[in-house]
């Protein structure tokens, strides 16, 4: 026989499905591609399990693009997603989403505004811009297309809106210190750090804070000689803040990689020969180390950030609660939550965002398609710095 081969390309294991209701209007979920393993991930219900996904400003005009190429108002077709890029795998045509009222209501809606803009002109005019039942302007204003009208006549329309918000209550935060020359731990470092002798080292990810844990069993004795003295009442403390670090980093039996790190920030130096033999080189020969754990979004914690997000969705546009999903799903719309990489802000993101979006299921896959994780918002911003040290005040 002939075969045509393709080249492999790496998604991430998911596939992105686009269902569009004319070329103003895109709702898309996500699945785990069965290509990954063969399965088909479903729920008790025996349906197939999606995820909720955010459309690039690019991938709506794809959206567009192949509904009109195709000249079919109701179209679904497949995203993949590749190395920053997206294509268009498969189109399916005459498509519809499942288990979605939302999207049912949308549908409805506008096909209704199609038919009539083809059949009875003079009657769609008179169509509101959102289905007639949940459309509930703020008192004095009227809705006229997509902007409003306040009292004055002065047309306005929402084009923006940025929120910062704070994570939701949590745990105690933790912290251990303590002062380092082992050679085991100050080699870790430099693993880490690009071997620059000066520079600070972070731990985080689930690899790293193993070595950690290895290193750390090497050094702590497994059980304590109960040899006690003053003269060796430093060295002890020092040995139980190991044995701490050790225990801290055993707990839960794996690394969930989100709610513990470690810096390593080197103290003192020696000038030690090069390994060309071409001069000196520093050699760091004391380091602090703090370990940080704790932090943990509560319970309470993510009810918080789920109700602060279900109330921006009641009330930051109107439309008692269904306008905002409905922008979200069409051309115009671009929404984009980030997040710090500590643990408990991720969550709390995750959770607003199922709030605001209105998604049932778990956080975790919410956080993994939803939320941009950015360590840099942790960072100073230098060019803010005196307007920041004034609302300090």
């Amino acid at each position: 026989g002939s075969y045509i081969y393709e080249e492999f390309m790496p998604t991430g294991g998911t596939d992105v499905k686009v269902y569009t209701v004319g070329p103003g209007y895109a709702h898309a979920e996500a699945r785990k591609s069965p290509v990954v393993d063969g399965v088909v991930m479903r729920n008790p219900d025996g349906k197939e399990v999606r995820y909720p996904v955010l459309l690039t400003p690019m991938e709506k005009q794809m959206a567009r693009d192949v509904c009109n190429a195709f000249r079919q108002m109701v179209c679904g077709f497949d995203l993949l997603r590749c190395d920053g890029r997206s294509y268009v795998c498969d189109v399916n045509g005459w498509s519809f989403v499942k288990n979605s009222y939302k999207y049912y209501d949308d549908a409805a809606c506008i096909m209704r505004k199609i038919f009539l803009d083809a059949k009875a002109p003079h009657l769609s005019s008179t169509i509101p811009p959102t289905l007639p039942w949940k459309s509930k302007a703020p008192e004095g204003l009227t809705r006229q297309g997509s902007g409003i009208i306040g009292t004055f006549g002065q047309s306005e329309e929402l084009r923006c809106v940025v929120v910062v918000i704070r994570h939701g209550d949590r745990t105690p935060k933790q912290k251990v210190k303590l002062k380092v020359t082992e050679e085991k731990l100050l080699n870790l470092m430099l693993k880490y750090n690009g071997g620059k002798p000066r520079a600070e080292t972070k731990l985080k990810s689930a690899v790293q804070l193993q070595d950690l844990l290895d290193a750390t069993r090497q050094l702590v004795p497994p059980t304590r000689s109960g040899q006690e003295s003053d003269s060796d009442a430093e060295d002890l403390e020092h040995i139980e803040k190991l044995r701490q670090v050790k225990a801290v980093l055993e707990e839960g039996g794996h690394f969930s990689g989100i709610y513990r790190k470690v810096q390593l920030k080197p103290l003192k130096w020696i000038k030690v020969p090069e390994h060309n033999g071409d001069g000196e080189e520093d050699r760091p020969i004391e380091a602090l180390m703090i370990l940080k754990y704790g932090g943990v979004l509560t319970h309470a914690g993510r009810k918080q950030a789920e109700e602060l997000g279900r109330f921006f969705r009641n009330n930051i546009y109107p439309g008692e609660g269904t306008g905002l999903l409905r922008l979200h799903s069409t051309y115009r719309h671009d929404l984009k939550i980030y997040s710090s990489d500590e643990g408990r802000v991720q969550m709390s993101a995750a959770a607003f965002a199922k709030g605001l979006l209105d998604l049932e299921g778990q956080l975790t896959p919410i956080l993994v398609s939803l939320v941009s994780k950015d360590s840099s918002m942790l960072d100073g911003l230098e060019d803010a710095s005196i307007e920041m040290d004034e609302a300090k005040v």
